[in-house]
């Protein structure tokens, strides 16, 4: 199958607007810790998620062609749709109730309910290519691929928003901002560090996958993946820039005097990795249909 642009970066989009919304709430919801990122990283998700599903409806090659999809409420569209409209709508909300200075619990409440829905639209995404006719998508591990991805490209979106946050900035001194500084910097750095063994792990799997999938083929071999003229792509493009540079930059590269670049430079990684996991999925998505 050729790669459908629109839907890479549909799916992209989705995935770190998604991403940075439930990284933002648990971070400053759950743990108290940096909420002066709130607006800014709702405002980032909410644009993200609005990039996406213009990306969405150029697929359709005719825009109008939405509405149609749009009376069918089984279809994926539909559910993709509806469930990008609800999140947006709760980003909404929670950004109206945190410029009304409503109560704590009241933002928590919001703010979660929005995060269930991000991570329910991520997995949305990934499940509505979910085919028996498709042996290598035929998977629940392609949707969890699709939470790992969000989930990495997320902490990386907040470490950015961090960094840049002047209050959050490492001060020369030792007070107690500093401190509470460092805990909040060491806690997105061992979050995004698991959310990285996560994604090798799913990978993984899901090279397991390919390789017992039903009515094996050529054009969905692991041999193809590894050694093929796929093997670029999953080596440059998922292992190295997806897992490997990120790792490095949080371990061997890191430092407190540079922490504001290693968190742009691993935010692209992630997000070239992550139109490189999309594009080698499609690459990989033939059919059946030769066997009848």
């Amino acid at each position: 199958m050729s790669i459908q642009w629109p839907l890479v970066f549909f799916t992209l989009f989705i995935g770190l607007g998604c991403g940075t919304f439930v990284g933002s709430i648990i971070l400053t919801e759950w743990y108290g810790k940096a909420k002066q990122i709130r607006t800014v990283s709702s405002l980032v998700a909410i644009v993200s998620i609005g990039v996406g599903g213009v990306a969405s409806t150029l697929h359709l090659g005719h825009p109008e062609r939405m509405f149609g999809a749009l009376g069918h409420p089984t279809s994926g569209i539909f559910m993709e749709s509806m469930m990008s409209f609800l999140l947006g709508l709760a980003i909404i909300v929670y950004l109206l109730a945190l410029r009304r200075d409503a109560s704590a619990g009241t933002c928590k409440m919001i703010g979660t309910v929005g995060a269930v829905l991000a991570a329910v639209l991520t997995f949305v995404n990934g499940d509505a290519y979910v085919m028996a006719s498709i042996p290598a998508w035929n998977t629940l591990i392609l949707p969890a691929l699709y939470l790992a991805s969000a989930a990495v490209m997320g902490c990386f979106s907040i470490s950015v928003l961090l960094a840049r946050t002047a209050n959050y900035k490492v001060a020369t001194t030792e007070t107690a901002a500093t401190i509470e500084t460092a805990a909040t910097t060491e806690m997105i750095k061992r979050a995004t560090l698991i959310a990285l063994a996560m994604q090798a792990v799913v990978l993984v799997a899901y090279l397991v996958h390919i390789a017992m999938a039903p009515y094996p083929d050529v054009t969905r071999s692991v041999t193809r993946v590894l050694a093929g003229n796929l093997a670029p792509l999953f080596w440059g493009g998922l292992v190295l820039l997806g897992l490997v540079v990120p790792a490095a930059l949080l371990t061997k590269f890191y430092t407190k005097n540079n922490e504001d670049m290693l968190a742009k430079v691993g935010l692209c990684s992630v997000l070239a990795a992550g139109v490189a996991f999309r594009a080698l999925m499609f690459l990989l998505g033939s059919s059946i249909k030769q066997y009848f």
